[in-house]
């Protein structure tokens, strides 16, 4: 009974050892990828990138055949930080990492058809001037021959800094940054009191160069106390100061003298007379630069 319950278990085995190569070669299989050969060739921007803005790199792939790509392929732009690829034309899904980004070309590119892309490259503000920064574009296909991507270099320098100044005369703040124009300055006949004037850096880049400030403080008041660091008491009500740099990109700096007032002065009188001046290289003059205060006598 044994041994025919083993020649069944046996017999049985044989036919489906018998079927499967038969059932297996019926399997369908994947696709392979057809073979395109893939070349990257780039145009990077033309001219120097202000620390802060963006400068255009066109990234044009190219499918060299024989045949048209039947899966995406893989573009990854290397670009060092703290700079990074804020956009692309036409839109693509960009995929960040540490040094870079990437982007897929859709399957289907045919022989001799080209993807072009124009990413912006973003130069972050702290970036120095007069830089040359070097990245690559590779191309990934998986039924290219050359698996090791096709490398394409560039290049391209950045250009002075450019920092556009604000300036006012008050503690107020707003959304981060401080209110330009006039604050609420006030004080008792005989008071002493500090002027909080701030210089403000709108960008689009750090500051990197020296700035001049000129302060005038109200009638009836005098400067007293210790004078502000970098600046110099040119008059009773007159101070000059000088900063090898202004401020950081969307920070301000602060100058803070101090003043007596007049004790002959009587409450609600306002002193006019206040006023703020900056000056520096990297900006053109606007009315930015100048800002008109007072202290009302309480």
């Amino acid at each position: 009974m044994i041994r025919t319950l083993r020649a069944a278990a046996l017999a049985a085995l044989s036919v489906v050892l018998v079927a499967w190569p038969a059932q297996a070669a019926t399997a369908p299989r994947a696709a392979q990828p057809a073979t395109a050969r893939l070349s990257v060739e780039l145009c990077p921007p033309q001219g120097p990138v202000v620390p802060g803005e963006t400068g255009v790199l066109e990234v044009r792939v190219t499918n060299q055949g024989p045949a048209a790509t039947t899966e995406p392929t893989l573009v990854v732009v290397h670009l060092p930080p703290p700079g990074v690829v804020k956009s692309a034309d036409p839109p693509v899904e960009l995929t960040y990492f540490g040094t870079g980004s990437s982007y897929s070309v859709p399957a289907g590119l045919a022989l001799g058809e080209a993807s072009v892309e124009r990413l912006s490259l973003y130069v972050a503000p702290i970036t120095s001037p007069f830089i040359t920064i070097s990245g690559d574009v590779q191309a990934f296909y998986p039924g290219d021959p050359d698996q090791s991507g096709h490398t394409t270099p560039y290049s391209f320098t950045t250009a002075d800094t450019r920092a556009h100044f604000m300036v006012g005369a008050s503690s107020a703040w707003q959304a981060g940054h401080p209110v330009p124009q006039p604050g609420d300055f006030t004080g008792k006949p005989g008071a002493t009191i500090d002027l909080p004037l701030w210089v403000y850096n709108a960008g689009p880049s750090y500051s990197t160069h020296p700035i001049d400030v000129r302060i005038t403080v109200p009638e009836h008041t005098t400067l007293t106390g210790t004078t502000p660091y970098d600046c110099t008491a040119t008059g009773p009500r007159t101070l000059t100061c000088h900063y090898g740099v202004g401020p950081r990109y969307q920070d301000a700096m602060f100058i803070d003298p101090a003043v007596v007032i007049d004790p002959a002065t009587t409450a609600g009188q306002v002193l006019p007379g206040g006023t703020l001046d900056v000056a520096g290289q990297e900006d053109c003059p606007s009315p930015d630069w100048h800002t008109d205060f007072s202290v009302t006598v309480d």
